[in-house]
């Protein structure tokens, strides 16, 4: 569809002084948009030019609108030389593409420089008129929301998952260009700036193209990354899921699975449609489907139909069997084998990849989690002739969808939730890694049904398929209370889909505690957030393995070679170390587990990070024992008693302190295959008294050797001073009342690493916790959620850690209780304890113009910096005490920012605090001119940090992202962020006009 875009250049602010005799600037404003420019006029002699333009208009197509992004370029004017640079802008304009958006993007944007940051502020007004256009045949996909909350948005109803949805995009890289070599770094940094922009808005029309086919309208758990390949060139890569949701008139809960009684027929008109099986007019013999309060269903009279039963596991069938793929997946992949499904489900085994980005579901959407899936693969990187056609990257990631799906089905799950892509480069080597959660979802309570056949099957014999469905609908009537049971205690999502028989590794499987039926796992690991039906006790924690591995330095085939036979054994050390600190920490469970493989030129390092759980259905952790090299406990080997000793009194110390109560009894024939020796009690008849683990396995270490030895060390760190808790989940299980938002952080931390082993490894991230407690401790009782890791190698024997995360207050007194007198934590390797004084106010020497400053108070006052008008960040998909009442769209901004004078900028640390402060400044900017007041699901990804300290050089990369919204707080709390006079708590929307 045709579209007009129009743009007002109102004024500027602050400018830097250009010329030297006036101390002042004669700036202009060029305006383009494709291959339109225009220009202001010349403002003289002034810091603070006042244009009051009239609007620039440009008639473009709407495919162009989402591709380029409208640059505004700030000069100063010259009479004889050329016109010196003061700085750019990058508008996009995809927010104002979509019917619930904005309609102008207004406000004040500082005009950011590569080489010198920010320098002033310009205020500008963009408008986007799109007329109707019906042709079929067009290539642009405006109307499709892109969402980086990986949950259903607030005040959004989801009618149909319709699968996943993928796309690549490649080009050549500008800094690896030959007319590099000739041009200013300005240059190159504005021109990489630019193309970034340019193909991050052709991914997301090719991916919104893909959505509009397959009959949706947003984009949920958006992920974006750019692979810097080099002189390869540049990829950028998106996946999400492709759903169909409507916008809610009245606030509900994000969990609501129940669209409007009217909604297809008025969103679709043209289609002959019946109302799907989740639908208020759903009425069956038995009983209907309420709406109670606009939120969630439920069932009124007879056994409510089972979730999990009749839903479809793959199977692989014979060479005769149908093939067929829907859904938007690679184009040219092909299709595979699919099982005859039982009706009336969605066929998620019709999907060519039935992966899911979202890490937080509706209820019942999940039947049951299985495991942790991962693939990985090892790549040379080339040259791309062709970036119309990326077919060899393309190929690579079909490899590594397929593996992840045959593991799924191995497991018995037809789904992959919590789906996540991520690469490691390194010269020529690409290691490409993909990761999810093996599971069976109930896609029925989000099938959109219409006049064509719902399902399909692989059976040419009709009486037989009308068999399956009439069994599989009595089998639903007949097991309906014990379901209904499963659902109300959360247990059945911990069952397993899979046979102990069938699987092609050995497990160990127990009665689920809860309704003493279904088999569970001993130990469940999974990549989503932790699931609300489940039943937790106690409280999680954040828990973190990382390892470390010396290669030789070597090219080509042989260092992919050398990288590919050492991460299978990296991953399996990994999987040990972690599953091993679980145990010491008396949990059965990890939730939102991440797994990070990053290879240097002569450095592996691994990582893996997770929340730790225990989950009631799941049985207790077995016992950790240690063993000597003969298989027994010598009484000799009093080092190896000590380390016993130490680790049976910290899994004493963390069920006290997590609040594990757990039973004290397991009844026998609980476990299918106990083991029970009295020899294995000798040594843990404390450890397993406490713990309830006397009639279960005891889990063995052996330490025979100095690594071993390292494993059993790194199980007694140090845990995080009082007052402080943390997660890698967006939400902390367990009973902290968290009530705002205290701030966002974003850390980076480098440090030399000259003896590459496990314990120095271990002692970085030690030190980096701490020092980030010790800095944080006036805002405690805290929690740290959303705990991330991002480790680099840019250099020999250099270790970069990129630390994000959103800082919430407790308010929970319960949670940190302090003993009277007792010394603060921070203070224990000190000789004497700190103590905050103060100048008592009458001594103070009164200064005219100024009040008198008020005792020190150990306690920040948050509610005094709540006056700001200030944009709110978070990593989080929404702000605890706050509501989201709109999306305003999805924003995605690539800096580049390089420095030649590094020392006398503070270094290194100086160079990124002031770069990570304009990038927030310019987040906030455009959050704000969209008339939003926070920006959820911040992130910061692709940080690339370079420095040359010989030649006084520093350059650094960063793309940020979220969705920008705007939110009302509770009218009890007050929160930073806030616009100031409004005493009820509630920030009130700033729309902004076009003539203004």
């Amino acid at each position: 569809m045709p579209g007009k875009l129009k743009v007002r250049i109102v004024a500027a602010r602050d400018l830097p002084v250009m010329d030297r005799a006036s101390d002042l600037a004669d700036a202009f404003v060029e305006v383009k948009f494709g291959q339109g420019v225009y220009k202001t006029e010349v403002f003289r002699k002034s810091l603070n030019p006042q244009w009051n333009t009239d609007w620039f208009k440009f008639e473009v197509d709407d495919e162009e609108l989402q591709d380029e992004p409208l640059q505004l370029r700030v000069m100063d004017y010259d009479t004889y030389s050329s016109h010196d640079v003061i700085g750019k802008l990058y508008i996009d304009l995809n927010p104002l593409l979509w019917n619930e958006g904005a309609s102008n993007i207004s406000g004040w944007f500082p005009i950011y420089d590569t080489m010198h940051g920010v320098r002033g502020e310009m205020k500008v007004v963009v408008s986007v008129e799109l007329f109707p256009d019906l042709n079929k045949f067009r290539q642009s996909s405006c109307g499709v929301q892109f969402f980086s909350t990986s949950q259903v948005p607030a005040r959004h109803t989801m009618s149909a998952v319709l699968g996943f949805v993928e796309e690549l995009v490649v080009n050549d890289d500008p800094e690896y260009q030959w007319i590099d070599k000739i041009r200013t770094p300005r240059a190159s940094n504005e021109a990489r700036q630019l193309l970034f922009s340019k193909i991050s808005g052709q991914l997301q029309r090719k991916i919104g193209l893909k959505v509009l086919e397959i009959g949706g309208n947003a984009v949920l758990g958006y992920w974006q990354c750019f692979d810097l390949e080099g002189e390869s060139g540049i990829v950028v890569r998106g996946i999400g899921t492709a759903a169909l949701l409507q916008k809610m008139d009245t606030p509900l809960s994000p969990t609501s699975l129940s669209p409007p009684k009217d909604f297809y027929k008025d969103v679709y008109p043209f289609w002959n449609f019946r109302l799907p099986p989740g639908s208020h007019d759903n009425q069956s013999e038995t009983g209907s489907y309420e709406s109670i309060g606009g939120t969630a269903k439920t069932w009124q009279g007879g056994a409510p139909p089972s979730p999990t039963k009749g839903v479809p596991i793959r199977h692989h069938g014979s060479e005769n069997d149908l093939t067929g793929s829907i859904g938007g997946g690679s184009s040219g992949s092909g299709g595979h084998r699919m099982s005859r499904v039982m009706p009336p489900l969605m066929n998620t085994d019709l999907l060519e990849y039935p992966f899911f980005t979202m890490m937080s579901f509706p209820a019942d959407f999940i039947a049951h989690l299985a495991g942790m899936v991962t693939a990985r693969s090892v790549k040379l990187l080339d040259k791309i002739h062709n970036p119309d056609e990326p077919e060899t990257r393309d190929a690579w990631w079909r490899e590594i969808r397929t593996e992840i799906r045959s593991h799924a089905n191995a497991m018995g799950c037809h789904a992959v939730v919590g789906y996540k892509e991520t690469t490691t480069i390194c010269d020529e080597i690409c290691v490409l890694s993909a990761s999810g959660t093996a599971a069976v979802v109930n896609v029925a309570l989000l099938q959109r049904s219409t006049n064509q056949p719902s399902t399909l099957t692989l059976s040419l014999d009709r009486t037989e398929f009308v068999k399956e469905q009439n069994e599989a609908t009595s089998g639903s009537a007949t097991d309906g209370m014990s379901d209904s049971f499963h659902q109300e205690t959360g247990c059945s999502l911990c069952h397993v889909p899979y046979k102990d028989s069938t699987l092609p590794f050995p497990v160990t499987l127990s009665k689920c505690q809860i309704c003493r039926k279904h088999k569970v796992p001993d130990i469940l690991i999974t990549t989503i957030e932790p699931p609300v039906e489940i039943q937790y006790t106690g409280r999680g924690c954040f828990l973190q393995a990382r390892i470390c591995r010396p290669k030789k330095h070597a090219q080509g085939e042989i260092n992919a070679a050398q990288v590919g036979d050492a991460l299978p054994f990296m991953e399996y050390e990994l999987h040990r170390r972690i599953i091993n600190k679980l145990k010491v920490k008396g949990m059965n469970a990890l939730f939102g587990l991440r797994v990070q493989m990053i290879v240097g030129e002569e450095l592996l390092v691994g990582t893996a990070t997770g929340t730790a759980v225990y989950i009631a259905a799941l049985p207790p952790p077995s016992t950790l024992k240690l063993t000597g090299k003969s298989g027994t406990v010598d009484e000799d080997n009093k080092e190896l008693i000590s380390l016993q000793k130490r680790i049976s009194e910290a899994i004493v110390k963390n069920k006290e302190q997590y609040n594990l109560k757990t039973t004290d009894q397991t009844p026998e024939g609980l476990t299918d295959s106990p083991k029970h020796s009295d020899s294995q009690q000798d040594v843990d008849d404390l450890n397993d008294s406490l713990l309830g683990t006397q009639y279960r396995d005891t889990y063995i270490l052996e330490i025979d050797d100095a690594d071993n030895k390292d494993i059993a060390d790194a199980l007694l760190e140090r845990d995080l001073p009082a007052g402080f808790f943390s997660c890698s989940t967006e939400k902390m299980p367990g009973d902290l009342n968290l009530t705002k938002q205290v701030q966002t952080l974003n850390l980076v931390w480098r440090q030399s690493m000259k003896h590459p082993t496990n314990q120095n490894m271990s002692r970085i991230f030690e030190t980096l916790l701490q020092t980030l407690c010790f800095k944080l401790r006036a805002l405690s009782p805290c929690c740290l959620c959303s705990l991330q890791f991002d480790v680099a190698l840019p250099e020999d024997e250099i270790v970069q850690i990129w630390v994000t995360g959103a800082l919430l207050a407790v308010s929970d007194s319960k949670a940190t209780p302090k003993k009277k007198g007792s010394r603060n934590s921070d203070d224990a390797d000190l000789m004497f304890a700190m103590e905050e004084v103060s100048i008592p106010q009458q001594t103070q020497t009164p200064v005219k113009g100024l009040k008198a400053s008020s005792k020190l108070d150990k306690k920040l006052h948050i509610k005094d910096l709540s006056a700001c008008r200030e944009v709110q960040l978070t990593p989080l998909p929404n702000i605890p005490g706050a509501q989201i009442d709109e999306y305003l769209g999805y924003i995605n901004i690539f800096f580049i920012r390089e420095s030649t004078s590094l020392i006398q900028g503070g270094g290194v640390n100086g160079f990124m605090h002031h770069f990570i402060t304009e990038v927030n400044a310019m987040v906030r900017s455009h959050v704000a001119a969209l008339g939003g007041n926070a920006l959820v699901v911040h992130a910061m990804i692709d940080c690339i940090l370079m420095e040359n300290p010989h030649k006084n050089q520093c350059q650094c990369l960063v793309n940020v992202s979220g969705d920008a919204v705007h939110v009302q707080y509770d009218s009890d709390v007050t929160y930073i962020g806030q616009w100031g006079g409004d005493s009820r708590g509630s920030s009130p929307r700033i729309i902004p006009q076009s003539g203004s």
